[in-house]
This record gives structure tokens, C-alpha cells and sequence, in this order.
């Protein structure tokens, strides 16, 4: 998108033509203009230009010559202009110069490619080509991408141009962006607000935490100190005891025997003691005060321990630590008890059953619980460490770009267009039209046949042959037609009892071929079974015809193409009412239809109106208004469809001998009028009730009206009066 210091010629100051020049201009290059079209007739569109760029030079009311390529980079060139008419005095010197020639859609494909490579911009492109039914099946598909959930830009060879629609997009988008950016600062500021006022918080508690630790140890040394100085409580003497008995009893019981004695013996006194009377680990008797200066006694000692253990003491030291538990105290003594004992204490302590069968937290045997559960923690603590960290999330584009494009694109852009990389396109159709321009059939089909990329699912017209040749082994593809679906993501119609119903062919996952197979070479390859699925009934569409049952199913191909849920597409399906004139139902007068189709303006397209009103009617029911400038058309392909279909022939404008002299054998009445006017009255007179009158003209407007809309406006207005006169209002 960055052209900055790149000088462009752009041909042809009409609404493309303007557009890329504005577009070059925002991305940084210099521009020159040049139209054979005088100044006072482009006052507008360069005053436009002038407004991005006041040094804008323009080149007007001149024949293209090769001097205008001085010091030009590359050639922007509008649709239309053709290579062999006013491009012709330039076209040796831009090759001999070896300057690029791109088009409006080129410019428009480079920038999309440099926002993907530079952004994480990704929007899903589907591009429509075709003689006809482009339109259509365009506005369509937007449709059914909104319905399905996406944000939609349709552009292309509708207004406005695709770069208009571009350069819109990615202001707004960088303005957005901006906002999006002042957000996130404040959030961030807001972020860092709170993580310093948690750290204070912490900091606080922390300081908290300090000194309730402080005042705990305190509280622990006013403890030790009293209980140094106490002396032990000697066990209770039984009361049934000899005073021999009693005498041993003291003597075994004095300090200096027990620290003498044998573990077993002192066990073997504990149980002789216990024989006569109380358990000598029961409750202790009172004993007896000491006389004043003497060393404290036993009493005393746990007198004042209880005097520091009391409420009122912790309240006035600040003291808030409980009491000491039980299991505290027989952890805290574990060196006194024997192995097993301690052990378990500390088990009960830390929550731990150790002889509890099947316990996984049990120590293995010959190593304690602690030394075991230190091992474990660190194993842990390892294999934690050894699990890698989940990869970071996927950045997401955040602006507020389109997240589809739909691209409606003529012949004329695709002749200039190399590196468009659409993720589905269709060619509907590839009929007569425009070989004054492009020479030949073929120029024109290969024309057509850019749209498709490397990458480009195909989405082809199986009942077109030129179509059908624009397939390739090595893309993916999908078709559609009027016939059954027969391959894997096709669609077609099935005649079910005389309904006819949209439907689509797929293959079950189960029944796809392995990867290893799929890569053989195709003739090896068993095809999958193919299962067809009927979708809805062609009656419930809004619009009707075979023609357009057609390019509902070339939208529906084109969503499915890049994986868009069928449900949503189908309730579009039946919402959409068409577009202005594209076969369009203007009234009924006296159970006469009228139909608008001054949109087309080619042989296919009028060939395609009548094979879609008349299939399925009774046969010569139609009344065709038809002719205008032909653009060196052959109109052959009218004599069948008009021989099965019509009626009459009302014939308008420059060109009507010659469409007369190829329908001359149809055996259907040819009637010329002056004016459509005349042609809508005398339709009106001969048409009976059930038959249909037609405008779908086959030919340019421009011999008799401003554009093909004038026309349309001139034909409703007729069919108006029309109604009027035989006491009928058409809204």
C-alpha cells in the first residue's frame, strides 16, 4: 500500500479512474490524469482529486499520446478503455518501456495482500463474474454472509468503486484503531493504578504480618522462661500402697532413678504402680504449697504457665495466637517417644492416615513419612517443571474492517487484473458479449477465467461448457445447475413429483478417502458415494425463474466454499426479493404479468429470462419487448428460446432490423413500435390473461435512453398508464 515516491499515470478520469487516483494518492504517489474528455466535462471529479491532492496534473481533451508515460512508474488504467481502440497509440510504448498496466481490481488485490502480510487483517474474499446474473448473485451473497454472521463490503463493478469502498474502510479502520489505542492507554493507566495500590495493600499486610510474628515470639519466650523454672510433678502415690510400697515407689520414681534406669524397667514400675490404684498418667493430685523462699514448686510453675496462657494476659501482651493443640504438644515432645509414635503424631497433624491400607501418601518401608513426603513434594516440583507452558494465544485483528469482501467484477477489470487471490469465485456464465472489445470468445472467456487464484476454490456452471473448461486438476472445486448433484459439494435441482427443490451433494466423513489413497493418481482413486440432500423447495425463493433458482444455488456454493453454516444461509435464501431490474415483477394488469428486466443488456441475459419465466409454464406465453444498441452482438441464441416461449415480439431502437432477420424463422409474430411506449400498449392489447410481458431488451440503452435504469423507469411508467386505463392502480 506504500507508494510514496512512485509517479502513476492514471487513464480515464470516470468513477474507477477517479478512485484510483485518489487511492494513489493516499498511499503516497505522485499522479497524472488523462481523458480525451474536456475539463468543463470532468469540472467534478477533478475538483475531487484536487481535493486529496492540489498538485494533482491533468492531462484533458487530448488523444492519448506516448509522451504521457514521461517519468511514469507504472500505468492505472479505468475499465473500458480498450487495448485496440483509445489505448491503441500508447500500447507499443508501454511495452517497449516495460511498464506495468494494472486496473482498479489489481490495486485493490496488492492492497489486501499488504494488509494481510502487514496486519492481522484476514477477510474472506468471494468474487462474481458472468455475461449475467452477476449482479444478482452478488447482492446475494452479501446477503447470506450477513445472515451467517459476518461483516460484509460488497464492491466491484457496482457503485461505488471497490478502491472507494477500500480507502472509506481503512480510514474509518485507522480511526478506530486510534480510539481502540486511547482506550487501552487509559485502561492501562487504570491497570497500573490498581497494581500499586495492591502493592501497597500487600506491603501493609506484610508489615502486619511482621509484627504479629514478633509479638508471637515474645509471647513464645514468656512461655520458655516460665516453664524453665518449673519443677516436674511426681506421679501420684496409689492410696491402697504399703508404707514400704511407698518408700520404693518414691525411690524409683526420684529423678536420679529414672534417668539411670532401664527403658524396661522403668516400664515394668509404671505397670506395678498402676496394679494398686489409679493410672499413673491419670489426672495428678494437688500439690502441696511451698513454703515462702524456697524454690517454686511444681504447682507454682503451672500456676504462672497458666496465668500466661490466660486471655487476660495474651489481651494485655496483644497476643492473638491460640493455645497450643494437642497434636502441637506431642509433635513438639516426639523426641521422648518412641519412632513409630512420633511419626504418627505428626501424621495426625498434617492430615496424613499412615496406616491406612493402600494409602498413596504412605512412606515407603525403611524411610519415614517426612523424609517420604519431602521426596514426593520435590518430584512434583520437577515434573511441574518439566511440563513446557501453554503457548501464548493468538494475537486477533481488533479494527473494524469488513471481515468479507464481495466482489462483483466485469471482463473489462479482469483484463487488468494478475494478482487477485479470492478464497471462492464464480463464472456464472460465458455468453456473447462485448466482442468489440475483447475480439473473440475465447479473449473474453480468458478474461473471465482471472478471477480464480492458486488458492481460489472454483465455483463453476455445470450446464456451461465454456464454464466447465476453466476447471483445474490441482484447485478445489465446486458446481452448480439445474440437473441432480452428482460429485461431492455440488448443487442442483431434483424434481420430486413435480416440486422442484434445491439440493446438495456431499460425501459422509466416513466414507472419505484415506490421506494415503487421496494421494494417488486420480484414476486410481475410487470415487466416494455421494449423498444428496434435498435443502428447500425452488418455490419458496422470492425471486423466481430456473435462472434464478440458478444463482441461488451459485451464492450457496460460494458461502459453503468457505465453510459458512448451512441453516443461516438457507432462511436467506427465502428472504431475499431480488434486485431492480433483474426480472423484476412490476404489476399485474387483467391477470397479465409485467416484468422488468431492462438490466439486460446482452443476448445471454435475455436468453436466461426467458428459459427461466418459461420452464415450467405452458408453452408461448410470453410477450417480448426487445432491442437498442446491440454492440455488434450475434443474436442467433434468441431463436430457440423465443420459438419455445414466445408469443409475440415487440422490437425497439437502433438495432431492431437486426434482431428481426434472427428471429425471422421462429414462426413468432415480429411487430416493430417507435417508442416503448407503443411497444407496452400494443403488448397490453394482445396479451391474454396467465401470459407474461417481458422487457429484456438484449442490447445497450444508450440509442434511445439515458442508461438502462431511464429505460426501466420509462417501461414502469407505460405499464402504469396501461393499468390506469383499464381501472387499475399499480403501486
Amino acid at each position: 500500500m506504500n507508494y510514496s515516491g512512485k509517479h502513476v499515470l492514471v487513464l480515464g478520469l470516470g468513477e474507477s479512474g477517479l478512485a484510483m487516483a485518489r487511492w494513489l494518492v493516499y498511499c503516497g504517489a505522485g499522479v497524472r490524469v488523462a481523458d480525451t474528455r474536456t475539463e468543463a466535462a470532468l469540472a467534478e471529479r477533478l475538483a475531487a482529486l484536487r481535493a486529496d491532492d492540489a498538485q494533482a496534473e491533468a492531462v484533458l481533451g487530448r488523444a492519448f499520446a506516448p509522451e504521457l508515460l514521461d517519468g511514469v512508474d507504472f500505468v492505472a488504467v479505468s475499465p473500458g478503455l480498450a487495448p485496440e481502440g483509445e489505448l491503441a497509440p500508447l500500447m507499443p510504448a508501454i511495452a517497449e518501456r516495460g511498464l506495468p498496466l494494472w486496473g482498479e481490481i489489481e490495486l485493490f488485490a496488492q492492497a489486501l495482500a499488504a494488509l494481510r502480510e502487514d496486519t492481522l487483517y484476514k477477510p474472506r474474499v468471494l468474487a462474481i463474474t458472468g455475461t449475467n446474473g452477476k449482479t444478482t448473485v452478488t447482492s446475494l451473497t452479501g446477503q447470506l454472509c450477513e445472515r451467517a454472521g459476518l461483516s460484509v463490503k460488497v464492491a466491484g463493478n457496482i457503485s461505488p468503486a471497490a478502491l472507494d469502498v477500500l480507502r472509506e474502510a481503512v480510514i474509518r479502520d485507522k480511526v478506530f484503531l486510534a480510539e481502540l489505542a486511547e482506550q487501552d492507554a487509559i485502561a492501562a493507566i487504570q491497570a497500573q493504578a490498581e497494581a500499586e495500590e495492591q502493592a501497597a495493600r500487600a506491603a501493609e499486610l506484610a508489615e502486619q504480618q511482621a509484627a504479629e510474628e514478633a509479638r508471637h515470639k515474645r509471647a513464645a519466650a514468656r512461655i520458655e522462661e516460665a516453664a524453665a523454672i518449673a519443677v516436674p510433678v511426681p506421679f501420684p502415690v496409689p492410696e491402697a500402697a504399703t508404707p514400704a510400697a511407698n518408700d520404693a515407689q518414691a525411690d524409683l520414681l526420684s529423678p536420679s532413678v529414672v534417668d539411670d534406669a532401664e527403658p524396661v524397667a522403668l516400664e515394668q514400675s509404671q505397670a506395678d504402680a498402676a496394679v494398686g490404684g489409679e493410672d499413673p498418667f491419670g489426672e495428678a493430685t494437688e500439690p502441696a504449697a511451698t513454703d515462702a523462699g524456697e524454690t517454686p514448686s511444681e504447682g507454682e510453675a503451672v500456676q504462672a504457665t497458666e496465668a500466661l496462657d490466660a486471655p487476660e494476659a495474651r489481651e494485655a501482651d496483644d497476643v492473638h495466637e491460640a493455645p497450643p493443640t494437642l497434636a502441637t504438644e506431642l509433635t513438639e515432645g516426639a523426641e521422648h517417644l518412641p519412632a513409630e509414635a512420633a511419626n504418627a503424631d505428626a501424621s495426625v497433624d498434617a492430615g496424613v492416615q499412615t496406616d491406612v491400607p493402600g494409602n498413596e501418601a504412605a512412606a515407603p518401608e525403611g524411610m519415614n513419612l517426612g523424609d517420604f513426603m519431602e521426596v514426593s513434594r520435590t518430584a512434583d516440583e520437577d515434573a511441574l517443571a518439566a511440563v513446557p507452558p501453554p503457548p501464548p494465544p493468538e494475537p486477533t485483528y481488533r479494527g473494524s474492517m469488513p471481515q468479507a469482501w464481495v466482489l462483483e467484477l466485469s471482463s473489462f477489470q479482469l483484463h487488468t487484473t494478475h494478482s487477485l487471490q479470492a478464497d471462492a469465485a464464480t463464472v456464472l456464465n460465458v455468453t456473447q458479449d462485448h466482442l468489440d472489445w475483447h475480439g473473440s470468445m475465447d479473449a473474453y472467456a480468458a478474461d473471465k477465467a482471472r478471477i480464480f487464484g492458486e488458492r481460489t476454490v472454483r465455483v463453476l456452471n455445470r450446464d456451461d461448457a465454456l464454464v466447465m473448461a476453466m476447471s483445474d486438476p490441482a484447485a478445489p472445486l465446486s458446481s452448480f445447475g439445474l440437473d441432480e448433484p452428482s460429485a461431492p459439494d455440488s448443487f442442483g435441482l431434483i424434481n420430486d413429483n413435480g416440486m422442484l427443490w434445491l439440493a446438495n451433494g456431499f460425501v459422509h466423513e466416513d466414507d472419505e478417502q484415506p490421506e494415503g489413497r487421496r494421494r494417488r493418481k486420480q484414476k486410481e482413486l475410487v470415487p466416494p458415494p455421494v449423498t444428496v440432500k434435498r435443502l428447500m423447495p425452488a418455490d419458496a425463493l422470492k425471486i423466481r425463474g430456473a435462472h434464478n433458482a440458478m444463482n441461488a444455488l451459485a451464492a450457496l456454493a460460494l458461502c459453503r466454499a468457505i465453510d459458512l453454516p448451512m441453516a443461516p444461509l438457507l432462511h436467506g435464501l427465502r428472504d431475499y426479493t431480488g434486485e431492480p431490474h433483474r426480472v423484476e415483477l412490476v404489476g399485474v394488469v387483467q391477470e397479465v404479468e409485467y416484468y422488468d428486466d431492462s438490466k439486460g443488456t446482452n443476448v445471454g441475459a435475455t436468453v436466461a429470462a426467458l428459459n427461466g419465466l418459461g420452464l415450467g409454464g405452458r408453452p408461448n406465453r410470453i410477450l417480448l419487448i426487445a432491442g437498442g444498441e446491440g454492440k455488434g452482438q450475434d443474436f442467433a441464441p434468441l431463436a430457440l428460446p423465443v420459438s419455445k416461449y414466445g408469443r409475440a415480439v415487440l422490437l425497439i431502437g437502433r438495432d431492431a432490423p437486426v434482431i428481426r432477420a434472427a428471429l425471422a424463422d421462429t414462426g413468432v409474430e415480429l411487430i416493430d413500435c417507435a417508442s416503448m411506449e407503443e411497444a407496452v400498449q400494443k403488448a397490453g392489447d394482445m396479451a391474454r390473461s396467465g401470459e407474461i410481458v417481458l422487457l429484456s431488451p438484449a442490447c445497450a440503452s444508450f440509442d434511445m435512453f439515458r442508461n438502462y435504469a431511464h429505460r426501466a423507469e420509462v417501461f414502469v411508467d407505460a405499464v402504469r398508464e396501461l393499468a390506469l386505463s383499464r381501472g387499475e392502480v399499480i403501486a
